[in-house]
């Protein structure tokens, strides 16, 4: 699956960045796409239709609860996603080099705003199987390696 990763500049003299990832609704699993909350990823002048990467990992149980989510349940859901991001992001631009990626970053040099697609893991559904090992959870248990295969998007 596609993910896009993005670091832009925020306005203002200093340099301070957002990074995000996000999943293109077509790599979405079928069945989790009109569950997933929908945010428009700038790629150069076109807006693609992207979800977070909670929409995505979140086991298909979480889709069927009738009843109020317990904030733990949906805490841990966070922080296994923003992990997940962290990761992804820091193999991309490996400046950001916070363990969970903050609303935003300063950094200590000027930087170009870029975005890119990068493949991943298939990570439909993948809560159960990451959220275990989170804290040992590195970049290539979802696929990206030194070098990985990135697209200008």
């Amino acid at each position: 699956m596609d993910v896009i990763v993005s670091r832009t500049h925020l306005a203002g003299p200093q340099p301070i960045y957002q990074y995000r990832a996000l999943v293109p609704l077509d790599d979405v699993a079928a069945a989790r796409r009109a569950r997933c909350v929908v945010i428009g990823a700038q790629i150069g002048e076109e807006r693609i239709a992207s979800t977070r990467l909670s929409d995505v990992i979140a086991p298909d149980a979480w889709f069927e609860r009738h009843l109020a989510i317990a904030c733990g349940d949906a805490a841990r859901l966070a922080c296994v996603a923003k992990r997940i991001e962290a990761l992804i992001i820091r193999a991309i631009y490996p400046e950001m080099t916070s363990q969970l990626p903050p609303l935003t970053f300063e950094l200590d040099h000027e930087a170009a705003d870029a975005t890119y697609r990068v493949m991943v893991l298939d990570l439909n559904g993948s809560f159960d199987c990451f959220a275990p090992d989170i804290d040992t959870l590195m970049a290539s248990d979802l696929g990206l390696f030194q070098g990985c295969d990135r697209r200008a998007a």
